[in-house]
């Protein structure tokens, strides 16, 4: 795999930098493109390239056939942000030309979806891929979730599946882990309950969702199925990527307050985002369990000993400041 080269985009964020250094242990030459600079390590071990991922010169490079795959996490991954035109520029019409250079040059293309693609879920089961569009759930919910289903859609309708490289989105659910304290209030909920816990700071939750469940993926499993799809002979096609366990914020406080073995203090706030906020999402991972055979697949057991990895990463980083 020497000869193979993978470029990451958006490889300064949270999954970005996870997935550029599984990359580079897999054993790829990797080059990585954002708008600010990647940490030092990736900075030492990776050709970084600071601008935009639809730079003329990125493009032109992906068109000569200069990697064996790209990897695009970049993208404008607020939930809340509404400028339209911002969006559509970024997660859509920028995305669609790396992709169009990448067919052409027989690249392997590989990008972030998301699971918030499928809104309101009516019944409380996992979804599979084919669910958006149904009775099933109601479909985006803000302008960032929006704009994820229309680039699914037009890489479904555009782009084969069967021929030259091929591609593959991923529709992440929550992902977390070390690294994501720069995203503040985007950073995942559970990653912010570990945080105040470890600090030994109130909780905050939005008081009509002690109940609502969310499907929580670690980062490392997150980067290990994106080196596994960087590879050309991967399957082509949209698939969920979870762990396709439903856990409770309920569940999640238990854990922190095993973690920390103190009292928590929970604050309970009104939630400002009625009609637009998921209370239930659980991926059905049955597709990409056929399609992916050798992918890591985390229990209910994992996802509770990532957290406490994440929790006591927490806690000494706290200590140390």
């Amino acid at each position: 795999m020497s000869e193979q080269s993978v470029l990451v985009t958006g490889a300064a964020g949270f999954i970005g930098r996870h997935v550029a250094r599984a990359c580079l242990n897999a054993g790829y030459r990797v080059s990585t493109v954002d708008l600010t600079s990647p940490p030092f390590d990736l900075r030492r071990d990776t050709t970084v390239h600071t601008c935009s991922f639809d730079d003329p010169a990125i493009l032109h490079a992906v068109d000569a056939g200069q990697f064996t795959a790209v990897v695009h996490l970049g993208a404008i991954s607020s939930t809340v942000e509404e400028n339209w035109q911002a969006l559509e520029q970024t997660n859509i019409v920028g995305p669609a030309a790396l992709a169009e250079r990448c067919e052409r040059s027989g690249t392997r293309f590989v990008y972030a979806s998301s699971s918030s693609v499928y809104g309101e879920i009516t019944d409380r089961r996992p979804l599979p891929e084919t669910a958006l569009g149904s009775s099933a759930c109601s479909g985006p919910l803000n302008a960032y979730a929006r704009s994820k289903a229309l680039f699914d859609t037009l890489m479904t309708n555009r782009f084969d599946v069967d021929g030259g490289a091929g591609w593959a989105g991923l529709r992440f659910t929550n992902v977390f882990g070390t690294g994501e304290r720069h995203k503040k209030s985007m950073a995942s909920i559970i990653g912010q309950l570990l945080l105040a816990t470890a600090r030994q700071e109130p909780l905050t939750l939005f008081a009509d969702t002690l109940e609502a469940c969310r499907d929580y993926v670690p980062v490392a499993t997150v980067a290990q199925t994106c080196v596994l799809m960087a590879d050309p002979a991967a399957p082509s096609g949209i698939y969920n990527l979870g762990s396709g366990h439903a856990t409770s914020f309920a569940e999640l406080l238990r854990w922190c307050s095993d973690f920390t073995e103190t009292p928590l203090t929970v604050q309970l706030v009104p939630n400002p985002h009625t009609g637009r906020y998921q209370y239930w999402t659980c991926a059905d991972m049955s597709a990409l369990d056929s399609s992916l055979p050798t992918r890591p697949r985390p229990g209910p057991a994992e996802l509770r000993r990532a957290a406490h990895e994440l929790y006591l990463h927490f806690k000494d980083t706290n200590n140390r400041s």
